[in-house]
């Protein structure tokens, strides 16, 4: 997690895909250590119509999990996609986490993630997001957290 986000999977180009997955709360160390081991051994099976994929997955704060793919390589199949899912909710089981709650957000407060619920957002227009919708790498090398009217949930605003 002490990895700047301009240097994060510096194998990976700018277009790999990325999901994130928002934790319903800050995750502690433990809980951020089997995250990490489990996801580790599931990117070195992940597959895609028997073809591995050029994945990695990473924490990147106590709220948020990254699995990226550098999908020129090996692009992943509805079914690989699936079975990311899916391991993120077998984790979620297991340790008792949601991480499919849409209903809090994140936002950067004193240079810290804080979780607010989706309500509360218009009181902190001028906060930074970390947005849980952005697709590629370089969107979350160069522009996460960004500020929330420029983020995928400013319309909602409005």
């Amino acid at each position: 997690m002490g990895q700047t986000l301009e240097n994060l999977l510096q194998d990976f180009p700018d277009e790999s895909r990325i999901w994130l997955y928002q934790s319903n709360k800050a995750l502690n160390k433990e809980e951020i250590q089997k995250i990490e081991t489990e996801l580790v051994e599931f990117v070195y099976g992940w597959a895609a119509h028997g073809n591995q994929l050029f994945a990695s997955a990473k924490v990147l704060n106590p709220y948020f999990i990254l699995v990226a793919v550098n999908d020129t390589m090996v692009p992943p199949s509805g079914c690989s996609i699936d079975a990311s899912v899916h391991k993120m909710k077998d984790l979620g089981r297991l340790l008792n986490i949601d991480f499919f709650n849409r209903m809090n957000v994140v936002i950067s407060s004193d240079n810290e993630p804080k979780m607010i619920h989706f309500s509360e957002l218009s009181d902190h227009k001028e906060s930074l997001l970390y947005d849980p919708l952005i697709s590629t790498l370089g969107e979350l090398r160069n522009n996460w957290p960004r500020p929330i009217a420029k983020s995928s949930l400013a319309q909602m605003l409005a």
